[in-house]
This record gives structure tokens, sequence and C-alpha cells, in this order.
């Protein structure tokens, strides 16, 4: 298999740019990539990020709401995103004619999001649903979503539910919202990556014209990593009764003492 060729650079604000050129197909795929998840929510504020993910779906100063599902659907494309516990990621696919729509709107969703509070309230009600419908009306989402990752993960952010809780999304503020933007939507803290087929001087030229004039912050962005998450065991000590004579699966080869790990005591 030959190796994936690719090109890298910083910009000057310190966004990171990767371009791989494709000429076997017709379309292109835009990624941008920002290093904050759900582990970075604000204590008190699980679910956080991917809230955050659904609001920069909607309007920015120079684009209205759902001008992206048109830039990219109406011409045969998608766009989705995604909140992972230590990224969050924006992607869409279209016709290699339309790069430069996308690569604006992205610059647009970075650089000039505007969250009022008829939005922000109207989003927190669509997640809030989905908490419904995935944890509590799912029969093993409350294992997998809640109990798993609580009993994997002592100390570790990871054992916050990533899509949060109703209480947590309740006392959400537009305000939170505001300063979450600031805090980690911004350029040096982002990752743009191109695929496709493209010319590249021109994306070059595209990506200086929308990306590269976005200022970073003066102040340095938050740490996003943490140590290395640790689940320590309780070891506990478990043996079949020496009167059990049943031959049911769960009994047989277990005469001697069974030892098991568990994360709680």
């Amino acid at each position: 298999m030959p190796p994936l060729g690719f090109e890298r650079r910083v910009l000057d604000n310190g966004m990171e740019v990767y371009t791989a050129l494709d000429r076997n197909t017709s379309n292109v795929a835009v990624q941008v990539w920002y290093r904050v998840g759900s582990k970075d929510d604000p204590q008190g504020r699980s679910g956080f990020a991917h809230l955050f993910e659904h609001l920069l779906f909607k309007a920015t100063r120079n684009m209205p709401e759902e001008t992206l599902d048109r830039l990219t659907e109406d011409v045969g494309g998608y766009n989705n995103a995604f909140t992972a516990d230590d990224v969050t990621a924006y992607h869409e696919v279209v016709p290699a004619n339309h790069l430069e729509r996308i690569l604006f709107a992205e610059a647009e969703r970075l650089g000039s999001l505007v969250v009022d509070e008829d939005t922000f309230i109207s989003e927190r009600d669509v997640v809030k649903n989905e908490y419904r419908q995935r944890i509590l009306a799912s029969p093993y989402g409350r294992l997998f979503g809640l109990f798993m990752p609580q009993m994997i993960y002592q100390e570790h952010p990871y054992r916050r539910p990533g899509i949060g809780s109703i209480e947590d999304l309740d006392a959400a503020t537009l305000d939170d919202v505001l300063r979450f933007h600031e805090t980690y939507y911004r350029p040096d803290n982002a990752i743009l990556i191109v695929a496709g087929n493209f010319d590249q001087a021109q994306l070059d030229g595209w990506i200086d014209q929308y990306f590269a004039r976005l200022s970073a912050p003066t102040g340095p962005c938050p740490p996003t990593t943490w140590p290395s998450p640790t689940s320590p065991a309780r070891v506990r000590r478990l043996s079949t009764p020496p009167t059990c004579r049943c031959r049911r699966w769960c009994c047989r080869g277990r005469r001697s003492p069974t030892t098991i790990r568990t994360g709680r005591p």
C-alpha cells in the first residue's frame, strides 16, 4: 500500500493545516477538529461540549441558520459532527467545486458564531430529548452511558457522561456558552484537514483568506490534557459453597476460591 501523502503547515495564528491531494475523486472532504471534548466540560456542566457541538450549526454574523445544510446537502454532499472525550470534530463532503464555500463556512463558525437566548434554549431542549432517548429510553442506555464509565474511571473526567445530565443541562446559561466558545474555539486549538481533488496553490490561498485572518486570543489556551486514566481495583474473593452440586455453567469448575477485580469496594 503506498504511503499516505499529505502536506502540513501551521498558520501564524497557531492553526494546524493538513492537506491530502487525491485526483481519483471528484469530491473533497473538509474536517475541523478542536482539542476539546467532554472531559473538558466545566464543573457542574457535564454535557457542555456536546451541547456546544449542536450550537455550532446555528447562525454566524454572515450566515443564517441552516446555511451549512444548504451548502452541503443541496449540492449532493453531507455534513455532521461528533463529540468525543478528547475532541470535537465537524466534517463535510461536497463536490470539489464547492470547496471554497465550505472553507468560508467553517471559518465563520470558528470566528463569528452568534448564539442568542432563544437558540440556546431550543438546542438545550434538543440535547435533553437526546438524553431521554439514548440514555433513559434505551434498554442498556444507563449501563453503557452512565454506569460503566463511572465504574471504569475513578477520578479521571472520562467518568462523566459525555451527553451530560438533565440537571447540568438545565443549569447551563448563555454566558456559559459564550465563555466556552471564547476559551476553546480558537485557531491555536484547531486542526483543519482537507482531502480530495483540489489545486494546492488555490487551496492555500483560500485558507490564508478565510482562516489566517482569524486572530488567536492573547492568553494561552487552557491545557486539555489530563494524567493517564487509572482505575484502581479492589480485589474481592468469591468461593462456591462446598455443598453446591448444581451442574449449571456458572458453578461448573469453580470449586476453589475465585478472584475477581472490581472498581468498587
